[in-house]
């Protein structure tokens, strides 16, 4: 047990020096930083499930988050980067997850997550922070308007999907979850800041 707390403080420790190491980056690298993450992202996604390509290229919209949880005692916490790419105007949006989870929890992980958006509604409230989700819903999902099915999603919100696919680490829980996912104001161009 002492050796696995140990280990938890080191990838916490390590969590922290990478967000403040990001901190003296220029805007410009960190859009950069966060597409090529997009891009892996994607790729291991497809690797793990190969429906997502088509979900990719069908959507609206989509959305990749690199996450990393720690969980100790009675308390979580979970923070992601990522961006947003609106597939009907181009449009790119970089955005930020934070999750508190509040029961038994112990553990380290890291995650990529994959949304899959499916109306402008969808992607307005995506990127403006008005998405809030919590516990999982379903294990697959319809759009309601083409009819595709999205296995292996979970649906968080009306109109978005997501994969998760767990990179490293282990964590155990039975909690409640609460998760926010925000535009990162500092990247966001001047006149998308109104």
């Amino acid at each position: 047990m002492k050796k696995f707390l140990v280990k938890l403080l080191v990838m916490a420790f390590v969590l922290i020096t990478a967000s403040s190491v990001a901190l003296a980056k220029s805007n410009d690298e960190l859009r950069a930083e966060l597409n090529q993450m997009s891009v892996a992202v994607l790729d291991r996604m497809a690797k793990k499930y190969p429906e997502t390509e088509r979900a990719v290229q069908l959507a609206y919209a989509y959305s990749t988050i690199s996450s990393s949880s720690v969980k100790l005692g009675f308390w979580g916490t979970d923070r992601g980067r990522g961006v947003a790419v609106n597939n009907e105007t181009g449009e790119r949006i970089y955005v930020k997850m934070r999750e508190v989870t509040i029961g038994l929890n112990i553990g380290a992980k890291e995650y990529d997550l994959l949304f899959i958006i499916t109306n402008k509604d969808a992607w307005d409230s995506f990127t403006s922070g008005n998405i809030k989700f919590g516990t999982e819903v379903t294990a697959t999902a319809n759009d309601g308007v083409t009819g595709e099915s999205y296995a292996n999603a979970t649906i968080i919100a009306d109109g978005v999907w997501v994969y998760q696919l767990d990179k490293k680490g282990l964590a155990l829980e039975l909690t409640f979850k609460g998760a926010r996912i925000s535009p990162i104001r500092s990247l966001l161009k001047d006149n998308e800041k109104k």
